[in-house]
């Protein structure tokens, strides 16, 4: 039996990246600042990653062939009759909902194409449906709903026994101890 001549283990990749720990490239990460690995430029948001460029004009070139990029491709599919999903339409780039904490870049790997201007495909809207869900589902302090209701219920409760404690020590009748 003779072994195998090349090691069953090798170490994941190396990631050349800007996004730190952000980026959402397989392998082990490392920053360089000039660098914007194909897996960021691709799922995250376009001013996202301009902002994590802190000024640096090689990361930004390469931002703006991928916006160059994406206009061109745009033009292609309206001269077709088709369209970019809205979340990845530059067009809506400015929209509450392409704000980063509702932002889909990061969570899936492609798009799909739509019928009319300014609808999302259908995996983007489900997303989007589930994020707006998960958001609601928390209160501005960030209590779940849940939570924050039984500790709204259990304050209440104490209110009302506090009170209940009060009514027990005043139960004598109605004029019977006052001076006059």
């Amino acid at each position: 039996m003779s072994l195998p001549t090349t090691p069953a283990f090798k170490p994941p990749p190396v990631v050349e990246c800007m996004s730190r720990e952000h980026c959402l490239g397989f392998g082990k990460k490392i920053y360089v600042p000039n660098v914007v690995c194909s897996s960021c430029l691709k799922r995250h948001d376009p001013q996202q990653l301009r902002e994590w460029a802190q000024g640096n004009s090689s990361a930004l070139h390469i931002l703006d062939e991928e916006f160059a990029q994406k206009q061109q491709t745009k033009r292609n599919l309206e001269a077709r009759g088709r369209y970019l999903c809205a979340f990845e339409d530059p067009d809506y780039t400015h929209c509450r909902w392409r704000r980063r904490d509702l932002n889909l870049r990061g969570t899936r790997m492609d798009c799909g194409i739509v019928r009319r201007k300014g609808t999302a495909c259908v995996k983007c809207w489900r997303r989007h449906l589930h994020k707006i869900g998960i958001v609601q589902y928390f209160t501005p302090m960030g209590l779940c709903h849940e939570e924050a209701d039984k500790a709204a219920e259990a304050s209440k409760s104490k209110d009302d026994a506090v009170e209940d404690d009060e009514d027990d020590e005043d139960d004598d009748v109605e004029g019977y101890n006052q001076l006059f």
